[in-house]
């Protein structure tokens, strides 16, 4: 479904599960990749549930936490709803820190994902 090989979108469950093939989501191509991928998302249906899998990626840099706080505000804005899960210890340390935990539903794995959006 997804045009870029290091994002990958597939229907689970009713809901639209993004998946970041990479270990590392530095500056630069990626986060652009991953920006114009969700703004996507949106566009095609501001409504949609949608689980965010991290279970590759070992790093992360702040340019993507700011990727997702504004796709999640959008989304929010129009009734999306957005789970993250699979979040490997350096990046839950991210969360964390950030305090974006707090902000986002993050669950273990993306069947605890699946079944938090399907309620």
């Amino acid at each position: 479904m997804s045009e870029k090989p290091d994002i990958v979108i597939r229907r689970e469950a009713g809901c639209v599960v993004v998946e970041f093939a990479v270990p590392r989501i530095s500056e630069g191509t990626i986060v652009e990749a991953i920006q114009t991928t969700l703004t996507q998302l949106i566009e095609n249906d501001p409504q949609q549930k949608i689980v965010i899998d991290f279970q590759r990626v070992e790093l992360m840099s702040s340019a993507t936490l700011g990727v997702l706080v504004r796709f999640y505000r959008d989304l929010a804005e129009n009734g999306g709803r957005i789970v993250l899960c699979g979040l490997q210890p350096p990046v839950q340390k991210v969360f964390e820190l950030t305090r974006l935990d707090q902000l986002f539903r993050i669950e273990k794995d993306l069947a605890a994902g699946l079944s938090r959006l399907a309620g």
